[in-house]
């Protein structure tokens, strides 16, 4: 699910306009799905109630555009994720309004503009909105492929492309994972380049490019093969070990993700090593167990999320890690 941001940006605020806020919370608070809402499994319920607390709280923030915008569009997509249409439709307007601001400073390239737009792919896709998605990829995909950050282009793209590949526009997933792909080559080895060659791996096993696929995954086993950085292999492993079960090697890919497991334990005396940056590896880890159908680690490890998101007191940080909380627990509840 957007490991580089997670990654980049531990301090990401949130002010959303109020009215999907305000839906959002009276059901969440109620206990009541909206019409057409799945519902958040129950683990997720109290913490998705405290998120949106928090969000009440911070949102007479006077941010910059690109700050709210892409908290905006990580709400909408939570809230499609949970199966919440009407209240993540809104959330995705009002990243869509943040986005076509005027900004005083140029932003990080982790909150750009094309980000946003990838991020409302993904959303829409959750929401099968097949012409939305359409329409927001031809807007994004031109302004992503000239972002001058190669990790964030290498990352961002193949992700835009699991949305596309999701409304089965294989064409254009496809052509999202190969200019990912020429990113990647460009990004200097670590974390960045790995999750980004995974993710390529992941959209070119979706779209049926098998060939393309195995041909990546190797130049990823090569690059994880050579992470020496004790956190970065937390990474490395899990998002190779999610490229693997994309390409149906469940054995190693459980593998992989016992190892990236093993390889957090063994970071716990890195003060280096932040609480948001342990949210982001340990949702991560916990998907990969789930993907490589390790069900019982991965309940395990959520639980070791719920006790890292607790230690988090300073409110954005706290609103993002149980952000990450709900993902993660809706991610892992919807695997089989």
């Amino acid at each position: 699910m957007l490991h580089r941001l997670h990654g980049l940006i531990v301090l990401l605020a949130l002010l959303c306009v109020a009215p999907a806020v305000a839906q959002a919370q009276a059901q969440a608070q109620s206990g009541a799905p909206a019409p057409g809402r799945k519902g958040a499994p129950q683990e997720a319920a109290e913490p998705l109630r405290e998120a949106l607390r928090l969000l009440d709280t911070i949102r007479v923030s006077n941010l910059e555009p690109p700050w709210r915008a892409n908290a905006c569009a990580r709400v909408a997509r939570v809230l499609a994720r949970i199966g919440d249409a009407a209240a993540a439709r809104q959330m995705s307007q009002s990243a869509i309004n943040a986005n076509a601001e005027p900004v005083k400073t140029a932003p990080p390239p982790a909150i750009s503009p094309g980000v946003i737009f990838a991020l409302l792919v993904q959303t829409h896709a959750d929401l099968h909105d097949v012409a939305v998605v359409q329409q927001l990829a031809q807007q994004g995909f031109p302004i992503l492929a000239k972002l001058p950050d190669p990790a964030t282009r290498a990352n961002m793209l193949p992700y835009m492309g699991l949305g596309l590949a999701d409304i089965g526009n294989t064409e254009g997933a496809g052509r999202a994972a190969l200019e990912g792909l020429r990113a990647a080559t460009q990004t200097p080895p670590g974390r960045d380049q790995i999750g980004a060659l995974s993710l390529v791996t992941i959209v070119q096993a979706k779209i049926g490019d098998r060939a393309s696929a195995n041909d990546t995954i190797q130049i990823t086993r090569q690059a994880a093969e050579k992470m020496q950085d004790v956190t970065g292999r937390v990474y490395a492993l899990a998002h190779l070990s999610r490229a693997e079960a994309a390409l149906g090697n469940q054995d190693r890919a459980r593998t992989l993700a016992r190892e990236a497991a093993g390889a957090y334990d063994r970071t716990q005396t890195d003060a280096s090593f932040s609480l948001a940056q342990r949210v982001s590896a340990l949702g991560l880890v916990a998907i990969a167990q789930s993907e490589a159908g390790d069900r019982n680690a991965a309940h395990q490890t959520v639980r070791a999320l719920q006790q890292t998101v607790g230690q988090l007191m300073q409110t954005y940080e706290r609103f993002q890690a149980l952000i990450t909380l709900v993902e993660t627990i809706v991610l892992v509840d919807r695997l089989p």
